[in-house]
């Protein structure tokens, strides 16, 4: 009993270090973006969430890949405690993609614009896996005894319908998007799309860290209750 509560412990600790990488992940890239907005001038849909961590037009990109960094490390963190508290094949198929994911989005963080062609193959990396991961969470709200609350399940939707968008307007040769009218009453598609990706996959995150410490606060609760025979 003392183990498992050790590793109910244990996986409470993942979860709420993943929920912390989270909040440190959104201030960054709200700061690095309000920055940008104020020094461009310009609408916040015709600025790709990439261009943030270039450095040489950035103000705050060192923010904004450290803010990726934490992201990463957020769904690394969610993955894994994912992985160590549901056992069947779909949740472990959902820990190992979304991990693909988190580190996609760290190896963003350390290979920003600036390097261009990695980060190309990074950010395609993580555009796919984003897609094969959420379209995993929609299967997995249906399945008996789901992990998936409904606010997960309509931020997986909001992620494929995104991912899809996207992965219909990337130059597969190049492995870039076409870019963005530099009119500022312009509305992009491109970074448009990549917001509501990048936002509804922290969220997924938060929301996911969130219903995982419920159940295992639940389990704590059930194996507190049980007399050994």
């Amino acid at each position: 009993m003392n183990k498992q509560h050790t590793n109910y412990d244990l996986h409470l600790v993942i979860v709420f270090m993943s929920l912390a990488a989270a909040i440190i992940a959104s201030v960054g890239v709200s700061s690095a973006l309000f920055s940008q907005v104020q020094q461009m001038q310009t609408s916040i849909f015709t600025i790709r969430p990439d261009i943030l961590g270039d450095y040489m037009n950035s103000p705050l990109a060192v923010v904004f890949n450290l803010s990726l960094l934490a992201a990463g490390v957020c769904f690394l963190l969610g993955t894994l405690a994912i992985y160590f508290t549901f056992s069947d094949v779909l949740s472990r198929g959902i820990a190992v993609v979304g991990g693909i994911v988190g580190l996609s989005i760290a190896l963003m963080g350390m290979f920003p614009i600036n390097f261009l062609e990695l980060h190309r193959k990074v950010s395609t990396l993580y555009l796919v896996g984003s897609l094969v991961l959420h379209c995993l969470c929609f299967a997995d709200y249906f399945k008996p005894k789901s992990t998936m609350t409904r606010v997960v399940f309509g931020l997986s939707i909001v992620a494929i319908v995104t991912s899809v968008n996207l992965i219909r307007l990337l130059d597969w040769h190049l492995l870039d998007f076409p870019s963005c009218d530099d009119n500022g009453s312009h509305f992009c598609w491109v970074s448009s799309s990549m917001w509501v990706l990048t936002q509804a996959n922290i969220l997924w995150c938060v929301c996911l860290g969130l219903s995982i410490r419920q159940h295992i606060v639940v389990q704590q609760s059930l194996s507190r209750h049980v007399v050994p025979a």
